[in-house]
């Protein structure tokens, strides 16, 4: 197993700020009433590729101070920003809070519980722990015992296609997560070809699929599932692929958007969806949007910079 390289590393960071964008640009689609936020949303499948990814190239000598590092990033951040706007919330009366709303949140479990109105898609954070969580031991399977993973894999996605109304397609994410680790741990330019290939193929399959067939709302629900699990596969294996080869350089501007990308995600929808909305601020949707993603960005910049200084003092 390499150390990922600096051109990897370069690769990575794109992809992530694509998948940035195209959440950002899926919720604000979304506000405006447009139906292209359906195929934009698979920037969340992409955070989960990356994540696995990333998970899949690097040791974990101790578990313990695997979880431990995971859950400063993670939660730490997130509870900020709850308490932060769930206190605007109450103050301004912009909607109707109890503490009762924030028990989920407080153990990162929103993801079964109804969320807060503009804190919808948080639930990413509580599928990402249980990705973390299960990180030692796929990163043991893809080690010491491969074809176990691949069964454990094949009964993962068999789990999903048959409940994923009861999983909120959870199973599918973790999966698509496993998928990352699997492709992090075994990077090679055949495994990156042929992952790119299969997935392209499994896209039109797909495709095809959805055009010959009349499917209820219901259905459509169930199978767009796994057509954004596998285009977000093939849209990964391309743009790595394509940026690996060129080993391209990353801006400053870019190296900047790259590291708050955690924190634009957990501010942006609550700029956008929620009683905070700055969708219609003006009536001008080009200045609206501006002012969403100035505001997006100075809060995210503030958020690291506290985060940072709160590290530092722990």
């Amino acid at each position: 197993m390499k150390a990922i390289s600096t051109s990897q590393s370069n690769a990575i960071s794109i992809v992530r700020i694509v998948a940035m964008i195209l959440i950002v640009s899926c919720h604000i689609t979304q506000g405006y009433g447009h139906s292209i936020a359906f195929i934009l949303n698979v920037g969340v499948q992409l955070f989960f590729l990356i994540s696995g990814f990333l998970y899949g190239k690097v040791e974990i000598p101790s578990t313990i101070d695997f979880y431990k590092k995971r859950i400063v990033k993670i939660y730490l951040p997130f509870i900020i920003v709850v308490l932060l706007f769930a206190g605007i919330y109450k103050i301004f009366g912009v909607e109707s809070l109890s503490w009762r709303h924030l028990i989920p949140y407080a153990f990162n479990l929103q993801a079964f519980a109804m969320p807060i109105e503009g804190f919808n898609h948080l639930w990413f954070l509580s599928v990402i722990m249980i990705c973390y969580i299960i990180t030692p031991m796929v990163k043991y399977l893809l080690r010491n015992k491969p074809y176990l993973f691949l069964s454990l894999l094949v009964l993962g996605c068999v789990v999903e296609f048959v409940f994923v109304q009861k999983l909120y397609s959870m199973a599918a994410w973790v999966v698509l997560y496993s998928i990352g680790m699997c492709l992090g741990c075994y990077d090679t330019k055949i495994v990156n070809t042929a992952t790119t290939i299969i997935s392209g193929l499994g896209l039109a399959i797909i495709m095809v699929f959805f055009q010959l067939q009349h499917l209820t709302d219901s259905a459509w629900a169930h199978y767009s599932v796994w057509l954004h699990c596998v285009l977000a596969i093939f849209v990964f294996s391309s743009l790595y692929a394509i940026l690996t080869k060129v080993e391209v350089k990353l801006p400053k501007c870019l190296q900047f958007v790259n590291n708050i990308s955690y924190e634009v995600y957990l501010i942006h929808n609550i700029l956008i969806l929620g009683p905070l909305s700055l969708l219609f601020v003006t009536s001008s949707k080009t200045i609206n949007i501006l002012v969403i993603l100035i505001v997006t960005v100075v809060l995210s910049y503030m958020l690291s910079l506290l985060i940072n200084l709160i590290k530092r003092r722990i």
